[in-house]
């Protein structure tokens, strides 16, 4: 009966983390929470980057995209297209025939244009059903190069969820260099785990041999603690 409770869970949590829409960039597969790095043209021109899109279903859907924009210079635009551009935060619906692909030379191909700046900036976008949010994929870029990550930044990105947790959790993290670490400490200041991590991304924890409290996770490079936030194990 435990394995067979056990096997229920994990088609349940399966069944949960469903994803209906994959998302193609250089035609590899992006995982959620990766960030693709585009190289500033240096002279304040724009600079776009192209994404192809899946429907990993037998069903037509209904989708949109959503932006947020975690750091940019105050006189560049951000501005995102899928037939037609839209320069704000939300895009309308869009519809997707089952199992339809759409490439990255496709002209209704999802692209993103960054403007009016050479500074570097960084923009997070979601692809989300428009009758279920919960099923959704995101991705930042990064115009400019992983170094150009601030700590503001990081912490505007890093994330833990379900927070409280109880087996599992979930981290999404920005970190300044390839040489950082996730790590995760009680409140004496003990260290629970650490991982190597590379730019952005997502870590899942196990975390069902913690005892319950609360502890503080975060990214530490050279040596240092750039940012923590609290995490409550049940």
């Amino acid at each position: 009966m435990k394995k067979i409770f056990t096997l229920l869970v994990m088609m349940s949590v399966l069944i949960a983390n469903a994803q209906t829409i994959k998302i193609l960039y250089n035609g590899n597969e992006l995982n959620d929470a990766d960030t693709v790095f585009v190289p500033l043209n240096g002279h304040g021109d724009d600079t776009e980057a192209f994404f192809g899109y899946q429907n990993m279903t037998n069903n037509a859907v209904e989708f949109q995209i959503r932006k947020e924009v975690i750091s940019m210079n105050e006189e560049a635009d951000m501005m995102f297209c899928i037939g037609d551009c839209y320069t704000g935060v939300l895009s309308q619906p869009q519809s997707l025939a089952a199992g339809q692909i759409v490439s990255e030379s496709d002209p209704l191909a999802f692209h993103a244009i960054y403007s009016g700046s050479n500074q570097p900036a960084l923009v997070k976008y979601t692809f989300f059903l428009t009758n279920n949010e919960n099923d959704k994929i995101s991705f930042y870029i990064a115009f400019g190069s992983g170094s150009s990550i601030r700590p503001n930044d990081m912490v505007k990105i890093l994330n833990a969820y379900p927070n409280p947790a109880t087996r599992v959790v979930n981290i999404d993290y920005a970190a300044p260099s390839s040489d950082a670490h996730l790590v995760i400490k009680n409140l004496t200041g003990r260290e629970v785990y650490r991982t190597p991590v590379s730019q952005t991304g997502k870590k899942q924890v196990d975390i069902s041999g913690f005892n319950a409290g609360v502890y503080l996770y975060g990214v530490e490079a050279g040596g240092k603690m750039i940012c923590t936030k609290k995490l409550l194990v049940k």
